[in-house]
């Protein structure tokens, strides 16, 4: 025999999904974003690891047309064309891709010349999407970072210089030195 409702329970479940809904849509929404941001810094990670070692062996790119925001240092020719290598490696917004390009010596400590047996570091960033902000001390602020140095496997024809992109808003170079560990 069917239960029979009292007129009070009528509302009841409609009230229950009115509080429960936007929680479940908060949750799913922020798995999403959490996602597209964990994909983004995936991303960042293998092109500028991608970048690099194209780089120790001597393959800068071949283009110098990438949108590279306001240089500074004087990065050579063939540097200008790793950093828009990395851009494309990375597959990210090429405006909102930030990259710079050292060298140290053999040991890391200081910084040296772009020779056979030195260390190539490239390091990028990219900023963290406005909607998954929210999450940003998760995930170690709201611009993500890595850096990857390679031993340089070849020595260079030319004579190259290294150099930088401004950085994003909110952010700074500090973490990107020869001697300094990797974000």
């Amino acid at each position: 025999m069917p239960a029979r409702r009292n007129r009070g329970d009528r509302g009841a479940a409609l009230v229950e999904l009115a509080i429960i809904l936007p929680i479940f849509v908060v949750l799913v929404f922020g798995i999403l974003e959490f996602g597209i941001t964990y994909n983004n810094y995936i991303a960042l990670r293998q092109g500028t690891r991608e970048a690099a070692r194209q780089a120790a062996v001597g393959n800068f790119g071949s283009t110098t047309s990438c949108s590279l925001t306001g240089l500074s240092g004087g990065p050579s020719t063939d540097v200008q064309k790793l950093m828009c290598l990395t851009k494309s490696q990375a597959g990210l917004s090429y405006a909102n891709t930030r990259v710079k390009v050292l060298t140290g010596n053999s040991d890391f400590s200081t910084d040296g010349t772009f020779s056979k047996g030195d260390s190539i570091i490239v390091c990028t960033m990219f900023p963290v999407d406005a909607a998954a902000k929210i999450v940003s001390p998760l995930l170690g602020g709201a611009i993500l970072k890595t850096k990857t140095s390679m031993r340089i496997e070849t020595n260079y024809s030319n004579t190259q210089t290294a150099g930088e992109e401004t950085a994003l808003s909110g952010g700074d170079w500090s973490w990107c030195t020869v001697g300094s560990s990797s974000p």
